[in-house]
């Protein structure tokens, strides 16, 4: 077990099927999403069946946006833009990391959920194979 400052580190926490990502994590990934992204095409259609995969969970009466800041051959990080709602984005990022899209998502991947006016950090998500 970790200590700093004479406090101990808590085990990651299981939520939304993947793991919180920690404050610290969280302004990493902030740094990385900071020095842009830029899409190809592949990336384009990707981000675009992963928002009809969205828009056909049973009962989905929301909308997400998505916006990658990185992206390689092991790792995933985004920005999903949507309700300030903890069901839709238990819904989403379940969909998220439990769905590969034929093998086009990496396995490791890293969820920022924001509000609509971008306003508000809702929920921060990694699969649970890091």
């Amino acid at each position: 077990m970790l200590t700093n400052c004479k406090k101990q580190h808590e085990a990651p926490k299981e939520k939304y099927c993947g793991i919180e990502v920690t404050g610290f994590e969280i302004m990493d990934l902030k740094t990385i999403a900071n020095k842009g992204y830029t899409y190809t095409d592949e990336d384009k259609a990707l981000a675009g069946d992963m928002m009809r995969a969205v828009e056909e969970i049973p009962n989905n009466s929301y909308k997400a946006k998505f916006s990658f800041f990185m992206k390689d051959e092991n790792t995933i990080g985004m920005y999903i833009i949507g309700p300030d709602d903890q069901a839709a984005v238990e819904k989403i990022s379940c969909l998220l990391l439990q769905e590969d899209f034929d093998g086009r998502l990496p396995e490791n991947r890293k969820l920022l959920f924001y509000t609509d006016d971008h306003a508000n950090l809702v929920a921060a998500i990694k699969s649970k194979t890091e």
